[in-house]
């Protein structure tokens, strides 16, 4: 395999199909006002209760506290002292739209796998691919993604119990025979390092394996099943090559992620300057405006460019299990009679 044919082609797909960048967020890996609080208690009285006991608390506060509707505002009262009397409903909706907006991003992340997928196989191929044709193609394999997303978590649970039994025995032995904290931090400290290495260990190739099972299932049809275990098997007959596709990769995210970041810092700061400046000279309206703008400009190309960089590693996988799945080409038998 060229590796670094590898790159430039998942480059070249990347570059030349910008409306992948869309499905690409999703795999890369998404007004003001104040709240008027009221001055009483609830009282009759407008200057507030009245506080006749003389140890500074209102007749019936222990009921009144708790009735709703009566007494002491929730905004008033306790912990709550502070928020506004409506804080619980405002509190559910705002759980309800963050609870939508998730499941949204899954269902969106789930359409991106499966149609970035099948539309870099198939521009590999020649054919041509458009933002409707790669949504379709996604949308017909959501459900099928998601059962091997789910395969996928229910396996990994079971190979981190397993890790996690032999340095468990190890401490709880360890724990129970001995009370000395040298021997139970030594043992904690070797258990943990024997953890991290054992997770390295299985979850590095276990990753591969889940990238072409994925393609497996979306360009080669197969069941979700079937898909690990022709994910396993395409691993296991490229051990050397499926490992190294997957360390190079992380060599290009970890070069990716730092160059990002400085361009994020850098980009940053420039967009904070006028909005700084108009703070200074005292102009405190134009400057919220300036940095509203600029936060919009600060966070437009980064989602952008998250999209490229996911399409790009999307892409990369998909072409390399492309490359790997290709059967070996075997030389013909020579007539002995010819020469």
């Amino acid at each position: 395999m060229n590796y670094g044919e590898l790159i430039s082609d998942a480059f070249r797909i990347s570059w030349r199909n910008k409306f992948l960048w869309f499905f690409g967020f999703f795999v890369a890996g998404t007004g003001g006002g104040s709240f008027n609080v009221p001055s009483s208690f609830g009282g009759s009285g407008e200057g507030g209760p009245d506080f006749g006991d003389p140890n500074g608390f209102p007749e019936n506060s222990l009921e009144t506290s708790w009735t709703l509707g009566q007494g002491l505002p929730l905004g008033q009262s306790g912990p709550f002292q502070g928020l506004p009397d409506n804080f619980i409903l405002i509190a559910v909706l705002v759980g309800i739209v963050v609870l939508l907006l998730f499941l949204v991003f899954v269902a969106l992340s789930l359409i991106s796998d499966g149609g970035l997928a099948e539309s870099v196989a198939a521009i590999q191929r020649g054919e041509e691919r458009r933002f409707r044709s790669t949504w379709r193609a996604g949308r017909s394999n959501l459900w099928r993604v998601l059962g091997l997303k789910i395969m996928l978590f229910i396996i990994s649970l079971g190979l981190l119990v397993a890790i996690l039994i032999l340095p468990g025995i190890m401490f709880g032995a360890v724990f129970l025979l001995t009370e000395s904290v040298g021997w139970r931090v030594a043992v904690g400290i070797m258990a943990g390092f024997l953890v991290l290495a054992l997770m390295l260990l299985v979850f590095t190739p276990y990753w591969v394996i889940g990238k072409f099972a994925l393609r497996s299932m979306v360009v080669g049809r197969e069941r979700v099943l079937a898909s690990i275990g022709e994910g396993y098997g395409l691993f296991r007959r490229n051990l050397g090559r499926g490992l190294l596709v997957g360390l190079i990769l992380i060599g290009l995210s970890i070069v990716v992620t730092i160059a990002t970041l400085i361009l994020a810092v850098i980009l940053a700061l420039v967009l904070a300057i006028p909005a700084v400046v108009l703070f200074v000279m005292q102009y405190p309206t134009a400057g919220i405006m300036v940095a509203v703008i600029s936060a919009l400009l600060f966070v437009i190309p980064l989602f952008i460019l998250s999209g490229a960089i996911g399409t790009f590693y999307h892409s990369y996988w998909t072409l390399a299990y492309l490359r790997l799945s290709e059967p070996s080409p075997r030389l013909e038998p020579q007539d002995p009679t010819v020469g």
